[in-house]
Parts: structure tokens; sequence; C-alpha cells
């Protein structure tokens, strides 16, 4: 990964929640159409437990 990528990820890290997603979801517009090809299952999967986790994770700090 280039210095550039890491100081664009540093400085997402940093913006509101907010901004972070009009954000992401303006890098996804851009990135579109983007064929990755096949996944493997062992790939869904890993994919599904990461966001699982950031989902749990989020929850864990919203106040009860």
């Amino acid at each position: 990964m280039s210095s550039e990528t890491v100081d664009l990820l540093n400085a997402f890290d940093h913006l509101p929640e907010k901004e972070k997603q009009l954000f992401a979801l303006e890098v996804l517009k851009r990135s579109l159409p983007f064929d990755s090809g096949p996944l493997s299952d062992e790939e869904i999967g890993a994919a599904a437990n990461e966001l699982f986790q950031s989902l749990d994770d989020d929850g864990d700090s919203t106040p009860r």
C-alpha cells in the first residue's frame, strides 16, 4: 500500500461518522463497476464475520 493511501485511510479514521459514510459512498460510486472475480466460500465467510463484528462493535458504544 502506498504512503498516500495510508495517509488517506488515517484521515478517514479521524472523520466524523456522517462524513465517513458520505466519503465511503463517493468512493464506491467512483469505483463501480468493479469485478473482483469469483469469491471463495472462505472469503465470503471472512467478510461476513468482519461485517458482523463491526456491527457488534458499533452496538457496544450505543447508549442504553
